[in-house]
């Protein structure tokens, strides 16, 4: 893979996961300290768990510094913005953050791990875990269900589908730069659309959302 291909996939998926740590910190009274630890864990968790199956080593962070600067910069001053321009923060913000890293980190997870030997199928699942382990993280430390398992909206399974896709391209031999930016960019509009339109996997007459999970909309 490319490495400055790579770097720039990671920096926009980063970025986003931990714009989407600190927006849901927003009105939970989380310090300064719970702000940095939700965004970290958010941009770096998906990544940890894929590098300790793969046995990568050192950990994608801590061979990326600068990265972790980065979000513990936004972590300080992101919070004090969006307080300051809440009426242009709405929910969605929150959406299209997660969904952009859910995007960019199956994709490149698929990539490395399919890269380091793993047959398709492990490769698919261990993208799968990348893009969804950060996020999953997080809400844990807000004491929420996970999004990854309560929202009935695509979520995991766009990353699944377009994991698949990435292969597919690759298999037929088309660039790489075209395999992952058309495979993340699909994953986005996937999750984006049926957020949109509020197209459920699955849905449960007479029963409503839980107060709090991410599915609610704002």
């Amino acid at each position: 893979m490319s490495s400055q291909l790579l770097a720039a996939a990671d920096f926009l998926g980063i970025l986003a996961f931990a714009l989407a740590g600190i927006l849901a910190a927003e009105g939970k009274k989380v310090d300064p300290v719970g702000v940095f630890v939700l965004a970290f864990t958010t941009a770096f968790g998906g990544g940890l768990i894929r590098d300790l199956i793969i046995d990568n080593r050192p950990f994608y962070w801590v061979s990326h510094e600068h990265y972790v600067w980065i979000v513990l910069v936004m972590a300080l001053l992101a919070p004090r913005v969006i307080r300051r321009f809440r009426q242009f923060f709405p929910f969605s913000v929150f959406i299209w953050a997660d969904a952009i890293g859910l995007g960019v980190f199956a994709v490149s997870g698929t990539a490395l791990s399919y890269t380091a030997g793993l047959p398709m199928l492990p490769a698919t699942m261990l993208g799968v875990c990348t893009g969804v382990f950060g996020g999953l993280i997080r809400d844990v430390f807000l004491n929420k269900v996970p999004m990854v398992l309560s929202d009935r909206e695509p979520y995991a399974s766009a990353a699944f589908l377009g994991s698949w896709v990435y292969l597919g391209l690759i298999t037929l031999e088309l660039p790489q730069t075209a395999c992952i930016w058309v495979s993340s960019i699909l994953i986005i509009a996937i999750r984006m659309f049926c957020w949109h339109k509020q197209l459920l996997l699955i849905s449960y007459k007479g029963q409503k959302d839980n107060d709090g999970t991410f599915h609610a909309r704002k």
